[in-house]
């Protein structure tokens, strides 16, 4: 169907990327209005003016401003009011956060403008890419260079540890959630992850024509595991958590025309996004005797 699409388009002398990139922006738009989550994305914005180096990938300029400008806002909005939620929930007062996989430090900057005066004391971006760290301090951010579950040697335990758009790049997330349930001193993780309907093995770069496949391919780039959420709340349960909440964020809105865009999400991005409030409890983990 969205081939036949395509191919009308073309007839008609349509550009088919543009009308699909205007879309997008559109649906965005209706969708964060529809979830509460404009006025925020507003003040994210005006907290941080240019997000164009959240990923190592560099964006061609039109289609950064067309289409993931809108794209990165919407989900920022989203995963940003997720973490304020939970640090009015905890009643938390000089946290130390820990941004595990952060690349850009604009998380960090979200969080110390909005926050409540005192709430925050530091956040870490954590990472295993030097060109990452180096990016983050060069900002002026604070990061560091190494794994999660050391942190806590480098003497420093996060009271909370966030991690967006992470572990679906992970060649054994199991493990990864499991050294910070048995390791690391936050009792309380965030994980922002694709929402997929059914799981499957492997994203885009994987499913493509070896032909055309990039001669490289980057962690950042790849996604390893695209879970549904109940897979992704069972994976959790099995490392070392349970889930406390769940949030999913749609990029297309409900009750809206543009509620017709759900098919153009699913086949060519995703759908959305879902979030978790995972605290640690072993107690079903500590049950399998194979770690």
């Amino acid at each position: 169907m969205l081939q036949t699409a395509k191919t009308l388009l073309e007839i008609l002398g349509i550009d088919a990327g543009a009308l699909y990139r205007r879309l997008s922006a559109a649906s965005i738009e209706a969708a964060t209005a529809e979830q509460g989550l404009g006025d925020l994305r507003t003040r994210l914005r005006a907290t941080v003016p240019d997000v164009s180096d959240q990923y190592t990938t560099h964006f061609d300029p039109a289609e950064y401003t067309a289409y993931w400008e809108p794209k990165m806002r919407g989900l920022h909005a989203f995963q940003i009011g997720f973490v304020l939620d939970v640090l009015n929930d905890k009643g938390l007062s000089g946290a130390v956060i820990a941004d595990i996989g952060d690349s850009s430090g604009n998380h960090a900057r979200y969080l110390k403008a909005l926050a409540p005066p005192g709430t925050i004391g530091r956040v870490i971006s954590v990472n295993l890419d030097p060109v990452a760290v180096d990016k983050v301090i060069a900002k002026g951010g604070d990061a560091l260079l190494c794994r999660a579950e050391e942190l806590d040697h480098r003497d420093i335990r996060p009271d909370l540890a966030l991690s967006f758009e992470m572990v679906e790049h992970l060649t054994d997330p199991v493990r990864f959630l499991r050294g910070l349930a048995t390791k690391g001193s936050a009792d309380t993780v965030l994980i922002s992850v694709p929402h997929a309907r059914r799981s499957r093995f492997g994203g885009h770069h994987l499913r493509m024509p070896e032909a055309t496949m990039p001669a490289r391919m980057t962690p950042e780039e790849v996604h390893v595991y695209e879970f549904s959420a109940d897979d992704w709340a069972l994976l959790a349960r099995f490392a070392g958590f349970r889930v406390a909440e769940r949030r999913i964020y749609l990029q297309y809105p409900r009750r809206h025309p543009l509620r017709l865009t759900a098919p153009l999400w699913r086949k060519l991005d995703f759908e959305g996004f879902v979030m978790f409030r995972l605290e640690r409890d072993l107690s079903v983990a500590d049950r399998y005797t194979g770690w």
